[in-house]
């Protein structure tokens, strides 16, 4: 963010508006790149903090409870995680700031020539005001990330201090329902859009810039709907494609099996995070690969820069990953437990580390086939756009992109998934069972 914020503020100082019209480019045209930096930065970090704050709440409920016995109330719990969050945020923005600050002259040169490709150094323009820009975005995104998981936190009651509650297997607040509700409306709307624009607008009128726009809102729209329902239809989706595997041959695809789909929230926040990066992933170079299909059908030579879409979408690949990460980091006390007490019932050390193999290739699997939908929804309405505007176009996938992405997950989520485990091998079942 904090580099989008100093290439968008160089061009608004009048050496570099003066600049980039001397190179054939408008300010409004090449700040159009900081845009999509902050769009594909902020949804998954919206993403990745409120399923990392919600993990958090999950994992410290009994302590959030023990300050309910205590005697703080639920505005004074929904204050305290808000707060927390934006001192975290307050923590890492300086940090990236500080971090960023030596690559500002390099993303500035970067962007431009992206836009112009013209290779051209831009005198970099004062950095304080960006770096008050990033951080005020960077605490408007945590804020809205920790929305609902304030709230929720706000919720848990005294008793849960002295029991012990067991998760529901389908837990969807009403709030949740209504924010997936105006996402399908949302999402109807920019199906409205589409098919107004290509009636509308005459063939000449509907440009592939027209049609990446209108593409890249419907992608969106798709997954606000998939994340808002993440709880119920992620647990579900793994449970109806897992059951085709033989429960006696396989016990540990089966014990994998029951804790993705015996802890909704929990499966929910450690799947989603990668889903969105796929699913931003497979948007955007499926845009690219679909619109340069239909130029080199249409008989059309030019070639399509996909560097600027790498330099976009890196920060959200990182991002997504790293949410996971967290979130099953975040579970690995009660992980560990779970293990241990698998050990003491007579477990095999293969068993436990085919658990977490066999987990980890559920989340991963799940996760693609969420991104690969929402993607193809996107590509399907931009070869839409485009054939109504006179190019032969087929909707297509770049898988070769998305599969890096996917094969990068599951070794990350294996790797973290795979410390409970080895943990629990490592000890004999006296030990496991005093553990518990």
């Amino acid at each position: 963010m904090y580099l989008a914020a100093v290439y968008w503020w160089t061009l608004g100082t009048p050496e570099g508006a003066a600049l980039i019209e001397s190179l054939g480019s408008t300010v409004d045209e090449a700040r159009a790149g900081s845009y999509v930096v902050y769009v594909s930065t902020a949804v998954p970090a919206i993403a990745v903090l409120g399923t990392g704050a919600a993990a958090t709440i999950t994992a410290l409920s009994t302590r959030i409870a023990r300050w309910r016995l205590a005697g703080a109330s639920p505005s004074q719990i929904r204050r305290a995680i808000t707060v927390q969050v934006l001192l975290v945020n307050a923590v890492g923005a300086v940090a990236g700031i500080i971090v960023a600050s030596p690559f500002c002259q390099s993303a500035v040169d970067l962007l431009v020539r992206m836009v112009t490709r013209e290779d051209r150094s831009f005198p970099v323009a004062n950095a304080i005001p960006a770096a008050l820009l990033a951080i005020v975005g960077a605490t408007l995104v945590s804020y809205f990330a920790s929305f609902i998981p304030a709230r929720r936190a706000a919720r848990i009651s005294a008793v849960h201090a002295v029991r012990d509650e067991t998760e529901a297997t389908v837990t969807m607040p009403v709030s949740r329902w209504i924010v997936a509700g105006f996402a399908v409306l949302f999402l109807l709307q920019q199906v409205i859009v589409t098919i107004g624009a290509t009636l509308t607008l005459g063939s000449d009128s509907i440009g592939g810039s027209s049609a990446a726009t209108l593409s890249m809102m419907t992608g969106l729209a798709v997954l606000a709907i998939i994340v808002a329902l993440a709880p119920v239809l992620v647990p579900q989706f793994i449970r109806l494609w897992t059951a085709i595997l033989p429960a006696r041959r396989l016990p540990a695809w089966t014990l994998a099996r029951f804790f993705a789909t015996g802890q909704p929230r929990r499966t929910a926040t450690a799947v989603m995070p990668i889903a969105v990066g796929l699913a931003l992933y497979g948007i955007l170079f499926g845009i690219i690969t679909t619109w340069q299909d239909a130029l080199t059908r249409g008989g059309i030579t030019a070639t399509l820069n996909s560097l600027d879409t790498y330099v976009m979408l890196t920060p959200a690949a990182a991002i997504s990953i790293a949410g996971s990460i967290a979130s099953v980091l975040l579970s690995t006390r009660a992980r560990t437990r779970d293990a241990a007490a698998l050990r003491v019932a007579g477990a095999s050390p293969r068993t436990l580390i085919g658990i977490a193999f066999a987990e980890a290739t559920a989340y991963a699997l799940a996760a693609t086939v969420l991104g690969l939908g929402i993607a193809a929804a996107s590509v399907a309405t931009t070869a839409f756009m485009l054939t109504a505007g006179g190019l032969p176009a087929a909707p297509l996938l770049d898988l070769r992109q998305m599969g890096v992405l996917a094969l990068v997950a599951t070794v990350a989520l294996l790797t973290v998934l795979l410390v409970p485990a080895l943990s629990a091998v490592r000890r004999n079942p006296r030990d496991a069972l005093a553990a518990l």
